[in-house]
């Protein structure tokens, strides 16, 4: 069975209309929702103009590979938070810009970004430790079916 964790994705840009149908098999195979305990994701239910977000509870692992994947495949930023459980794994905050790596960084059970002490301490100056905190705040664009 495994051990079980929530997840909260952000997700923003452009999405071809045709891949909507393979989107929403990923989101009904994770049962994710419109927002925590409420009804699962309708694609009918997007609003244009604002970042899509979409919200599971007891996910094995706190993960959701698929959407990652498809996320990653079709170039659409994202922002995910997965919850931590303890003696297992630790909450976390993934980040995908719309190209380039995944990253991957510490984070809290209410969902904010963590740098540990030694990360802190790798910093030689203030403004590099603010920058790399920068790149973490990702602002994301709406999404949008085309």
């Amino acid at each position: 069975m495994g051990d079980r964790a929530p997840v909260h994705i952000t997700i923003g840009g452009k999405m071809l209309r045709d891949c909507l149908a393979e989107f929403a098999r990923h989101a009904a195979d994770y049962d994710l929702r419109i927002d925590w305990d409420a009804e699962p994701f309708d694609p009918e239910a997007i609003t244009e103009g604002e970042p899509l977000e979409l919200y599971g509870t007891e996910l094995n692992g706190g993960l959701i590979d698929e959407i990652d994947t498809f996320c990653v495949r079709h170039g659409l930023p994202f922002r995910r938070w997965s919850g931590g459980c303890p003696g297992a794994f630790h909450p976390e905050i993934i980040l995908f810009e719309g190209e380039g790596p995944i990253r991957a960084y510490m984070a809290s059970e209410d969902e904010q970004l963590l740098f540990s002490p030694a990360k802190i301490k790798v910093f030689t100056r203030l403004r590099d430790l603010k920058r790399a905190i920068a790149r973490t705040e990702l602002t994301m664009p709406p999404f949008v079916l085309i």
